[in-house]
């Protein structure tokens, strides 16, 4: 995902050690908080730096011994950080995860993968033997289209094949660049789709929630977690036609101390994450200016109470 994100202060504290209840040392040492201590960092924006925090705690919670790093920026440099064990686990998406891997030592190599299972298998295999991936979640940040409610019902639009067979009668706005991108652009929908839109309104990224709400444009491109979606109550066209590649997030670790336990602790809160609850936590964050340490706190409590 190339985007810029503004950063959110996180009180970072020190490493954590919470040990196993009982005094059997030899008993202790067959549990989760035998591992070696995490270092868990995340990205420089605040959907990376929640997600840390939920991995961070729910290994905490588990009895892992937790040191916590200061939000990296680029991937080019986070995954570096990861390379040379500075940091041992990360949030991650699948397929810019395995793009920029497959860019490594100089290969101009893409991904072939067209969806999350084959995204996962092509990373395993293009990963170095020093770094593995956990199970991947239902919750996904990539590209979309998102409409007003009024938009949605005069044209009966629920897919971007619904959205292209009206395209003539659509305004719609985006980001400048999306003009001439393809296969997620104006030129891709035009040259793939035969989709020629009313107008193309280009905008800031941070207008065009604004915009769709406002009717001043009836549908939009952004990002699918992204917390303007939620507070506009604006709706995601389904990407039926597989334009956007799956960006599932999932965590990126150091294979040293991806023990099974670990690994159990974070496929588990992958099972539990969807982009609906994402998106709803970018909210606390960004809307309600709560820290990442706190909504995912009060995350992991609710899943635990099984609300």
């Amino acid at each position: 995902m190339n985007r810029i994100r503004s950063a959110v202060a996180m009180g970072m504290i020190g490493a954590l050690a919470l040990g196993a209840c009982g005094s059997d040392e030899e008993a202790a040492d067959t549990t989760v908080a035998a591992a070696k201590t995490i270092t868990v960092a995340g990205a420089n924006f605040p959907e990376s730096q929640i997600l840390a925090e939920i991995y961070a705690q729910a290994l905490e919670n588990s009895g892992v011994r937790i040191a916590r790093k200061d939000p990296l920026g680029a991937r080019e440099l986070y995954y570096q950080a990861l390379l040379n064990n500075e940091v041992q686990l990360m949030p991650e998406y699948t397929n810019s995860l395995l793009s920029h891997v497959l860019k490594q030592d100089g290969a101009d190599k893409s991904p072939t993968a067209t969806n999350v299972d084959e995204q996962l298998a092509e990373l395993k295999a293009a990963l170095p033997t020093t770094l593995t991936v956990g199970a991947p979640s239902s919750a996904e940040d990539k590209d979309v289209i998102v409409c007003n409610a009024a938009a949605v019902e005069e044209h009966s639009l629920a897919t971007l094949s619904d959205l292209f067979a009206v395209a003539d009668q659509i305004t719609l706005g985006g980001p400048p660049e999306l003009e001439g991108r393809s296969p997620f652009g104006l030129k891709g929908f035009k040259d793939d789709f035969d989709a020629d839109f009313k107008e193309f309104v280009p905008l800031d990224s941070g207008l065009i929630a604004e915009s769709i709400a406002s009717d001043a444009i009836d549908c939009g491109s952004m990002f699918s977690t992204a917390s303007s979606i939620t507070t506009e109550g604006l709706i995601t066209l389904e990407d039926d036609q597989k334009i956007v590649p799956n960006e599932a997030v999932l965590p990126i670790i150091r294979t040293d101390v991806a023990t099974p336990e670990v690994m159990g602790v974070l496929d588990q809160v992958s099972a539990g994450l969807t982009t609906d609850i994402l998106k709803s936590l970018i909210v606390k964050v960004e809307i309600d200016k709560q820290s990442p340490s706190e909504v995912a706190k009060a995350y992991l409590a609710s899943v635990s109470q099984g609300g």
